[in-house]
C-alpha cells in the first residue's frame, strides 16, 4: 500500500490531516474509479471492495444463524406441545404427593402426642410399682419381726 504522506510520515504530523472530511464508501469508490491508473486508487478500490465483501459475509453469516435459530424454534414449539400433557400429569402427581405428605405429617404429629401421653402414663405406673415394691418390703420386714 502506498502512503498518502510519502517519505515524511515519520518526521512530523502533516498539517493537512486537521482538515479531514468524511465521505461515504460509495463516493470514495466513485472517485477511485475515476483515478483508474493510480496506485492509491487501486488500494482504495481493493480496501472498499474487501470491506463490502466482509460486510456481505457478515450478513450471510447472520442470515444463516437466524435460519438456524428459526429451525430450532420450530422444534421447540413441537417439544412444548408434547411437554404440556406431561407437565400436567407431573403437576397432578406432585399435588397428590403434597396432600399425602400433609396427611403423613398429621399422623406423625398424632403419634408423637400419643407417645408423650404414654410416657406420662408409664411414669405414673412406674411410680405406683415403686410404691407397691416399698409396701411389700415393709410387709416382709414387719412379718419377719414378728
Amino acid at each position: 500500500m502506498v502512503s498518502l504522506w510519502g517519505a515524511e510520515a515519520g518526521k512530523s504530523y502533516p498539517q493537512a490531516a486537521t482538515q479531514l472530511t468524511l465521505y461515504t464508501r460509495r463516493a470514495v469508490l466513485n472517485i477511485a474509479m475515476l483515478l483508474r491508473d493510480s496506485d492509491i486508487a487501486r488500494c482504495i478500490r481493493t480496501y472498499l471492495l474487501d470491506a463490502e465483501d466482509d460486510l456481505r459475509k457478515g450478513y450471510a453469516s447472520l442470515d444463516r444463524r437466524v435460519t438456524d435459530v428459526e429451525s430450532c424454534l420450530g422444534g421447540v414449539g413441537v417439544a412444548l406441545q408434547e411437554l404440556g400433557p406431561v407437565l400436567n400429569r407431573m403437576s397432578y402427581r406432585l399435588d397428590s404427593l403434597d396432600r399425602r405428605l400433609d396427611a403423613t405429617n398429621q399422623v406423625v404429629g398424632a403419634i408423637s402426642n400419643r407417645l408423650c401421653e404414654m410416657s406420662a402414663d408409664i411414669n405414673r405406673v412406674d411410680a405406683r410399682v415403686d410404691d407397691v415394691v416399698h409396701q411389700l418390703r415393709d410387709l416382709r420386714r414387719s412379718r419377719n419381726r414378728r
